[in-house]
């Protein structure tokens, strides 16, 4: 019987095996067609994201291009879950990953608009009147940049084939520099879905939103936890202790507190160790994390690049790291937890006491001595500088 299983499942990989040669050589033949027979179009922008959704930097720039009803062909390439979702606004084609339609749209966009890697994953070439714009998905992120041998491999293709990056500090330019875009102009704007946290008069429509979505009142305070993932796949890090945490919070500040978990899209399955109740919730589903950034009375994360831009609001926020000493050993980290401005606590115990004394007086001043060491240089109108580029890129003039 162990011989027959066996078998069967040598021979389940064996045709597994064909059938990615397969694919594989009709994306490859598809992509030559399209290079070679596709004719750039002068206003079609291409947009990638990691998460495949309707997110990041690429989100607000797009946004923009709609508020001032550009003539732009905007099309996004999703996979199956974000096409059926209704978090894309009409005025964006949405086209499924790998598909003819993806390598054609790409193959003849004028901008390609991406947040990581992308672009370069499925080996389409570029052509010479493309140009590619990385708006990168850290700031003034915590983690090196690396990945797998894969990934490596496709980063360093990135040198020769970026033409524009996007940054938001001199910390964030050095980074560039000393990894894989040494000579990429890079356009010192800050980045577009920070923009949101400079905005004056939206809060209160924010919450509101966010609080219907949740099913929770809007006078209740939000507290975000929202971790990344680890290499390794250990969820054992994310062992917070929820119900002794809201009762920390409510002890130090007052009111009813509602926690907010969004696990790291690469782990959220078996991550989220935990069952939502009436002030527990997943926000692991919620279509967009800077509107929670924008509206968390409270941050907690370990390494997570969001607590850059949460940093912006100078609100509260605590890094809880179990795994500190490890993941520095193995991810690595281009400065050390103890030079952000946020208190830092290894276990449950150590974080309801940095609740508790949590220093308002000592937090704000270490804000601005961050921002001043790593350079920053957001100001809130990062969309509308990268929508005048692409303008011109486009030669798209004003009415």
């Amino acid at each position: 019987m162990f011989t027959v299983i066996k078998s069967a499942m040598v021979q389940g990989v064996f045709f597994l095996n064909i059938r990615k040669n397969i694919d594989a050589f009709i994306a490859k033949v598809t992509r030559k067609m399209f290079y070679s027979h596709g004719k750039v179009q002068d206003n079609k922008l291409f947009v990638m994201t990691f998460d495949n959704d309707y997110t990041c930097n690429a989100r607000y720039i797009v946004d923009e291009i709609i508020r001032q009803k550009l003539p732009i062909d905007i099309v996004w390439a999703g996979n199956k879950a974000t096409m059926d979702s209704n978090h894309f606004p009409p005025q964006v084609r949405v086209v499924r990953r790998t598909s003819f339609e993806m390598y054609e749209e790409q193959a003849t966009a004028k901008i390609w608009i991406d947040n990581a890697l992308n672009c370069l994953w499925y080996d389409m070439p570029k052509k010479k009147n493309q140009i590619y714009i990385n708006t990168w998905h850290g700031s003034m992120g915590i983690k090196k940049l690396q990945g797998n041998d894969k990934w490596m491999s496709f980063a360093k293709r990135c040198k020769k084939t970026t033409d524009y990056m996007i940054a938001n500090s001199t910390f964030e330019e050095d980074v560039y520099r000393d990894t894989f875009w040494p000579d990429t102009p890079i356009w010192q704007c800050g980045h577009a879905r920070n923009d949101i946290l400079f905005e004056k008069g939206i809060q209160s429509k924010l919450r509101e939103e966010v609080a219907d979505y949740f099913e929770v009142d809007t006078d209740k305070k939000l507290l975000l936890y929202a971790p990344t993932f680890r290499d390794t796949g250990d969820v054992s890090c994310y062992n917070i202790d929820y119900k002794a945490l809201k009762e920390s919070l409510e002890k130090k500040y007052g009111g009813q507190w509602v926690i907010l978990v969004r696990m790291h899209y690469k782990n959220r399955t078996g991550a989220a160790a935990f069952k939502p109740n009436s002030w527990l919730k997943d926000a692991g589903d919620y279509p967009d994390m800077q509107k929670l950034i924008a509206v968390a009375d409270f941050g907690i994360t370990d390494y997570s690049s969001w607590a850059y831009d949460y940093v912006l609001t100078r609100r509260p926020m605590i890094l809880y790291a179990p795994d500190a000493e490890l993941y520095a050993s193995g991810r690595g980290l281009y400065y050390s937890l103890e030079e952000t401005p946020f208190p830092i606590a290894h276990n449950n115990k150590e974080l309801n006491s940095a609740v508790l004394d949590f220093d308002e007086e000592k937090f704000q001043p270490a804000i601005d001595e961050f921002l001043k060491a790593r350079g920053c240089y957001e100001k809130g109108t990062a969309a509308k500088q990268i929508v005048e580029n692409i303008k011109k890129l486009m030669n798209i003039t004003d009415n």
